[in-house]
């Protein structure tokens, strides 16, 4: 018998364990976090609808919801969920530059206490005649002036097949030069991506055309992006301050000077209605800090806008800087 107590002991506080951890507040019940859509042929459409269940006791508000790229759309049924009820996010994939596995990832933002961002996951098997590796391609932060060049490998995708690049499609960006070579030590080609040493300073996003033996992609599309840096540097390149509940959190920018002559920071500009600012000297000509803070009472929702930087450098005089935050009513349950 005192086993059976003991037992029934425990049971109870495991019961009590999985309850909801406040009481009033809202509880995602996810029983589905990822879909495996099979294999389909690159250029498919592929389509999921998530549940969003609310088995908590308040209102489940989904505050945002987030793609991992520009080929996932996400769209949710309802920004506010009742009680007992149920919500949806529909997660459309446009696989028509994928091959090979993919994993795609939708994260959705809620004021659920203990599952406040959770992720939702596309994943399958894309088949095409030509895998381009890596697509698309990514250079980074590249410092101006400096020699860029990145190899983009072309190989047949089914089994048995021979399929190749016959050349690159002209006219090819100004930014970009691209040449197609073989691999003589392997199946398959190879693209020689260089950046242009005048290219502007900023972000770029740029495309490569490639013509094809494929029937079915006579042209494949090679996405080239990144960001060209001077000699004066924000770090970090965007200011996130993530979800606030209320209070203010702070962030540091640092304004680096990485030429020869001596810098001077003349000038910011924040948006006053939502954050305030404060600039200081590391290194007097050579590093500066700037220190941002969001603002008491600041609207609940998605807050977005842009920090000013101006310089005496004679080509870097105006630098920006993103902001990001995703700010919660502290009072309730969003």
């Amino acid at each position: 018998m005192a086993v059976k107590i003991r037992t029934l002991f425990w049971c109870s506080l495991a019961l009590a364990g999985a309850a909801p951890a406040r009481a009033g507040a809202p509880r995602l019940a996810l029983e589905q976090r990822a879909f495996d859509f099979g294999t389909v042929e690159r250029g498919a459409k592929v389509e999921h609808t998530f549940p969003l269940p609310n088995r908590g006791e308040g209102v489940l508000l989904i505050d945002h919801v987030k793609s991992s790229c520009g080929c996932t759309v996400a769209v949710v049924s309802a920004h506010e969920i009742p009680i007992a009820a149920d919500g949806r996010v529909t997660v459309a994939v446009d696989t028509a530059r994928m091959a090979g596995r993919v994993n795609k990832i939708v994260t959705v933002y809620t004021n659920d206490p203990d599952n406040p961002v959770v992720g939702l996951t596309m994943t399958g098997e894309v088949s095409a005649d030509l895998l381009v590796t890596p697509s698309p391609l990514y250079l980074g932060r590249v410092r101006r002036g400096d020699r860029t060049r990145h190899e983009v490998l072309v190989v047949p995708g089914r089994p048995g097949t021979s399929f190749a690049v016959t050349g690159v499609e002209e006219p090819v960006s100004p930014l970009l030069h691209a040449v197609l070579e073989p691999r003589p030590d392997a199946p398959g080609q190879r693209v020689v991506v260089e950046l242009d040493p005048h290219i502007p300073l900023g972000r770029f996003s740029e495309q490569v055309k490639l013509r094809t033996t494929s029937p079915h992609e006579s042209l494949l599309t090679l996405q080239v992006f990144g960001s060209v840096e001077g000699e004066v540097v924000v770090l970090p390149p965007q200011v996130t301050f993530g979800i606030a509940h209320g209070r203010a959190p702070e962030r540091d920018l640092f304004i680096r000077n990485r030429g020869a002559r001596p810098l001077a920071v003349t000038g910011v500009s924040v948006p006053k209605e939502l954050v305030t600012y404060e600039l200081s000297t590391v290194r007097e000509g050579l590093e500066y800090r700037l220190t941002l803070r969001l603002r008491d009472h600041v609207p609940a929702g998605t807050v977005e806008g842009a920090i000013d930087i101006f310089t005496d450098h004679p080509e870097e005089s105006h630098l920006v800087v993103p902001l990001y935050a995703i700010v919660r009513d502290p009072g309730g349950q969003g």
